[in-house]
């Protein structure tokens, strides 16, 4: 969306991730790799009741307060951040170019020439970007671009709460930030004959579903089912406020017939989302079978979660922890690092060149 043409500049820059219940945020250590990352300081702040609703920023004000405390609390020097926008603010299609279209210039021009039928925005108020992400598997005189776009006010709003003190260098999409995280763990799946990996990303609010093939996202879905609806579900079942049911999740804190009843509940209704998710992509693709999931998000967080799904759906389930590679940011009430996801895709194109 900003900034995405390589010219040859990279920049240390921290990953903001804006969420309906949370801001999170990841710098990396100085001269770290893609490959094998470290991370320096991450942290989060809780985001303002009402302030960021369906990914859009309605209160900039606050929104802005909280993030400055958030930046301060890492305690890094960069003054430069990475951010996304996600959510049903974002159109991503998948479009076969000729190959004979080489240059950065002329693909440009053509996706601007074709975007009123690529995009249901106004060409005046959106802002585009695009990947070559492969040959077209059908027609081998094509080539498949991922073309993203959302609307510039969405831009313009996340640059303008860092500012006086941040720059915004780089606005990524949440899900491929997410799949940047996950190739830096697991390397093997950026390879050209990797496995087909879905990746379920389980917000506050809303579940992410990509599916990634030969190390790229080829096709995401959004639902609106997250980690509210098990708070939602044990506030019911034990008779309890939400705030007070949100902190017996996050905190565990929840009976032992949770075990057996609320928690089994919650597995069923996500695994029939998840399935739903996988049988619609079968339905639209020509490629391989899913093979791999792979979870993130803080409503991943629930025990015993990865290994519910992989019975009942049969397939390999990864969760990746990005603390794995930083084990001194752990701590008690921060033992696994699923949340920081998005965060950590975006502080990883600290390391690939942009163009200011």
């Amino acid at each position: 969306m900003l900034n995405n043409k390589n010219q040859g500049n990279t920049y240390s820059m921290i990953g903001v991730d804006f969420g309906s219940q949370s801001i999170k945020a990841v710098a990396l250590v100085n001269g770290s790799r893609t490959s094998n990352f470290q991370i320096e300081s991450c942290g989060e702040v809780v985001t303002p009741k009402g302030a960021i609703m369906d990914y859009q920023i309605q209160n900039p004000e606050q929104v802005s307060k909280s993030v400055a405390q958030l930046l301060r609390s890492l305690r890094v020097r960069t003054k430069y951040v990475a951010t996304s926008v996600s959510g049903s603010n974002v159109i991503s299609k998948v479009v076969p170019v000729d190959n004979t279209i080489t240059t950065d210039e002329a693909l440009q021009e053509y996706i601007s020439r074709e975007s009123d039928q690529l995009i249901p925005f106004a060409s005046e108020d959106v802002s585009i970007d695009f990947e070559i992400i492969g040959p077209n598997l059908e027609d081998p005189s094509k080539s498949d671009v991922l073309v993203s776009a959302t609307r510039s006010s969405n831009v313009s709003d996340r640059q303008e709460v860092f500012l006086p003190n941040y720059e915004t260098k780089v606005i990524d999409v949440s899900i491929h930030a997410i799949a940047r995280a996950v190739k830096a763990i697991y390397p093997n799946l950026a390879a050209a004959d990797s496995k087909t990996c879905a990746i379920v990303d389980i917000g506050a609010v809303t579940m992410t579903f990509g599916v990634m093939v030969n190390g790229e996202i080829v096709y995401t879905r959004l639902q609106s089912f997250g980690g509210d609806n098990f708070t939602q579900s044990i506030a019911h079942f034990y008779n309890v406020p939400y705030d007070e049911a949100e902190k017996m999740k996050v905190q565990e804190r929840l009976p032992a017939d949770a075990l057996s009843d609320v928690i089994p509940q919650h597995f069923s209704m996500l695994t029939s989302q998840i399935k739903r998710n996988l049988q619609l992509y079968a339905s639209t693709s020509n490629n391989n079978k899913v093979s791999m999931i792979i979870l993130t998000g803080g409503g991943s967080l629930v025990p015993g979660l990865a290994e519910h799904l992989s019975n009942q759906l049969k397939v390999e389930v990864k969760h990746p922890d990005p603390l794995d590679s930083s084990p001194n940011m752990r701590t008690e009430s921060l033992k696994h690092g699923a949340k920081y996801m998005t965060a950590l895709g975006l502080a990883l194109r600290s390391f690939e060149p942009c163009q200011i």
